[in-house]
């Protein structure tokens, strides 16, 4: 016998269809008239079988005429325990309870050979809340900060996987997602449920539901129940409601107290106190004392001018303080912006270059990390300026190149490989761009030529060999570059839209189809036409001249090596773009930025870590002019002129001196205009 727990309509001759007029039965009277057709045989299109307790399935038959053909003659259906299962007139069953019944189907005097129908009981028998605790504090509209879970067992108190329960918020008016789940392998269901919006008790059932959403009342423990009641458990002791000037701490530091449901201080309870707008306080979680208060300690005002807020959380439980902000925040309002590794730094309105972040990245000699933009060594006027995961090149104003930090390489000798101060690529060649990578550089001439120098073990300077080169190397082919990028351990270039690329091939990178290292430009796959080009660790995209992003090679956790351009059939059309460590952003015309790829550090700026296979927008509503991708973060230009950053800030590479990732935009802010 076979199992069946779910409905299934089967092909075949279904003996629901309408007898034809001439054979109909006749109204009224309850007698039949004389059959126009002569039944020879019914047979049940299905044998014996098994079915789950509470479950339907739909039978059919197939009427044989004297002929031996099939004829459209409805047929009765019939159960010989009505207790174990019942037919409809359309011939569905429905499970009630177990045992074995006959089932027969029968017309115009001619009944089918019966088959057995058995009901078991294998499925769920039993259900209850699974590790629900209800949260001591809850406050009305507040999301219960963990799953409520159900567990579905079966007759031996074993889980039960697969069965679907469905969730109802039954008192309190609240709302749960989803409303139905189906149990896992432990036989557990959840839901996320969110409390009405208004005091008092609030109510969630869990029942389980069978293939036409009706509810087993069979089933013990049924509904399961969850209950949490809502009350003001916290409220404001002092510091609520202060005036302070941005990014100064306010007077008074604030405080709250926690109780129970009956009023009573609750020691020993953690709470905790999230700013925003960029604020911070000492403490972001605290315990209640003996007297159930709480104090985070000074509350530093983020760089908002006007209402900020204090959130306090408290298991279910939220409370907001409010604080106005006085003064303008004055923004970081350079020319350029590159963001790099671990730092940032900026082309400012002077043509000089300041940095922040991670030493010696920074440029400044002194080895220590800094939090805001610090001027350079040496004053040198740039006007162009690019960083890589270690180290950051400009050209200057004179057309020479300059670049510090790890793997800088312009010390044409090879005695030293990096520095801490910007220092001149010795050469007597001029330049328009310079594009450094890992561990090599790359720039084109003012001839237009292009020439590499640096670390070449996967052939990344083009010149189709794998010799390291402490001075500027010509690459193979002659081609005139309008565009460069070096990666990691691969180089990419574009010349006269067609795109080219060298060096490292082990995950796709260079999209030629293949995973071959390449020592000298080959073409990528496909024959685009592209306006923008830029490489990452693993990864490269590019900008086609209609707009159309394309990425290959590494470009994502969630999706295979991807060996040629994979397009985005679903972006926006895009006027910019750039390539991080393994994440991508461009903009569109009118400064909308999206973003794509590795998340962990919030590097995509859609107020999430979650790693993202097509490009999604950057939240908070900014309009940039220009993006920069660094390894782990990401820094634009306002329409305004303002640098604002997000993602990984380590070590204040996003212009904040405290540390923590940055999940949406924010500007980096160098002073305050009482």
């Amino acid at each position: 016998m076979k199992l069946i727990r779910r409905t299934r309509r089967t092909a075949g001759h279904v003996a629901v269809l309408a007898l034809a007029a001439s054979a109909a039965l006749a109204c009224g009277s309850g007698t039949e008239p004389k059959p126009t057709v002569k039944v020879s045989a019914v047979l049940i299109d299905q044998q014996s079988f098994l079915i789950e307790r509470g479950y339907h399935t739909a039978l059919t038959a197939t009427v044989k005429n004297d002929a031996g053909e099939t004829v459209p003659v409805p047929v009765v259906w019939r159960s010989s325990v009505d207790r174990i299962a019942t037919l409809d007139a359309n011939g569905r069953l429905a499970a009630l309870d177990t045992g074995t019944t006959l089932v027969t189907a029968s017309t115009l005097g001619v009944t089918s050979q019966p088959i057995a129908v058995k009901v078991v009981w294998n499925g769920a028998a039993k259900i209850e809340t699974y590790q629900f605790t209800a949260p001591g504090a809850a406050s009305p509209s507040a999301t219960v900060p963990d799953s409520i879970r159900a567990r579905v067992l079966d007759l031996k108190g074993n889980p039960v996987a697969g069965v679907r329960v469905a969730f109802a918020a039954t008192v309190g008016g609240g709302t749960v997602t989803p409303a139905i789940d189906t149990t896992d392998r432990n036989g557990i269901v959840s839901t996320q449920w969110t409390l009405g919006s208004s005091n008092g008790s609030n109510q969630v059932t869990a029942s389980v539901i069978n293939d036409d959403d009706k509810h087993l009342d069979f089933v013990e423990g049924a509904p399961a129940t969850f209950v949490v009641t809502a009350f003001n458990a916290v409220s404001a002791v002092d510091g609520d409601n202060q005036t302070g000037q941005i990014l100064a701490k306010l007077p008074t530091s604030p405080s709250v107290k926690v109780v129970d449901v009956n009023g009573n201080p609750r020691p020993g309870v953690p709470v905790t106190f999230t700013p925003s707008a960029g604020g911070r306080v000492a403490t972001t979680t605290v315990s209640t004392g003996a007297d159930g208060v709480a104090s985070p300690g000074d509350w530093t005002l983020g760089d908002v001018t006007g209402d900020q807020q204090l959130i306090v959380t408290v298991e279910a439980a939220k409370f907001v303080m409010h604080a106005t902000g006085t003064g303008t925040a004055v923004h970081l309002v350079p020319t350029v912006v590159a963001a790099g590794g671990f730092a940032t730094c900026v082309i400012n309105q002077n043509a000089t270059v300041s940095c922040m972040g991670q030493q010696p990245l920074v440029g400044d000699g002194s080895g220590v990390n800094r939090a805001s933009p610090t001027p350079t060594q040496g004053g040198v006027s740039f006007t162009t300026l690019r960083g890589s995961a270690t180290h950051f090149c400009g050209v200057a104003v004179d057309q020479s190149i300059w670049c510090w930090g790890i793997n800088s390489l312009t010390d044409t000798t090879g005695a030293a490989a990096g520095r801490q101060t910007p220092r001149q690529l010795g050469s007597t060649l001029t330049w328009t761009t310079v594009a450094p990578g890992y561990a090599h550089n790359c720039a084109i001439a003012s001839d237009g030529l292009t020439y590499c120098w640096g670390a070449n073990a996967a052939g990344q300077l083009g010149d189709r060999t794998t010799t390291l080169r402490y001075t500027p190397a010509p690459v193979y082919g002659g081609y005139m570059f309008s565009a460069l990028s070096a990666g990691t351990d691969h180089t990419c270039g574009l010349a006269n839209g067609a795109a080219f690329c060298w060096g490292l091939n082990l995950n796709g990178q260079l999209g030629d189809g293949t995973t071959t290292n390449r020592l000298n430009p080959t073409a990528v796959s496909g024959g685009l036409q592209f306006m923008a080009i830029g490489t990452g660790e693993a990864m490269t995209c590019a900008l086609s001249t209609t707009g159309r992003p394309y990425c290959w090679g590494s470009i994502s956790a969630d999706l295979p090596k991807q060996t040629t351009p994979k397009d985005y059939p679903n972006a926006p059309t895009f006027s910019q773009l750039t390539v991080g460590g393994g994440h991508a952003c461009a903009l569109t015309s009118d400064g909308s930025a999206y973003c794509w790829g590795d998340n962990r550090a919030g590097q995509l700026g859609d107020s999430t870590t979650v790693n993202r296979a097509d490009p999604v927008p950057v939240a908070g509503g900014l309009k940039f002019k220009a993006i920069s991708a660094g390894y782990e973060h990401t820094c634009a230009l306002t329409l305004d002129g303002s640098v604002a950053c997000w993602g990984l800030n380590s070590v204040g590479e996003l212009g904040d001196s405290i540390t923590g990732p940055r999940l949406v935009p924010r500007y980096v802010v160098v002073g305050v205009n009482p």
